[in-house]
């Protein structure tokens, strides 16, 4: 099973879409480039599960997906809550979460 998260809405949002699930163990996340790109997905490391490093879940923050249809996919095991954003629309509020339990 994969959950796949839009980046940038269809009506040309700076969001994650959707910006608040959940997923099991071990579930993979496939976010996918729709509109408004460049983005990236960076986890914040202040805002996960204590014991997970940050920099092993998330692009980095100078990467960025810049086509249509680009993915970045990871999967996370740890349960709790995760907040991520896009780097170069944090401050446009793209930011989202994502518990694992």
């Amino acid at each position: 099973m994969a959950i796949e998260v839009l980046l940038g809405s269809s009506d040309g949002g700076l969001a994650f879409v959707p910006s608040n699930f959940s997923v099991s163990p071990g579930e993979k996340i496939v976010f996918r480039n729709n509109a408004g790109f460049p983005h990236n997905v960076v986890f914040d490391e202040d805002e996960i599960p204590s014991g997970v490093d940050a920099s092993k879940i998330s692009m980095n923050e100078e990467d960025l997906l810049n086509g249509p249809g680009d993915v970045f996919a990871v999967t996370l095991s740890e349960k709790g809550d995760y907040t991520f954003y896009c780097a170069p629309h944090q401050g446009a509020g793209m930011v989202g979460k994502v518990t694992v339990k």
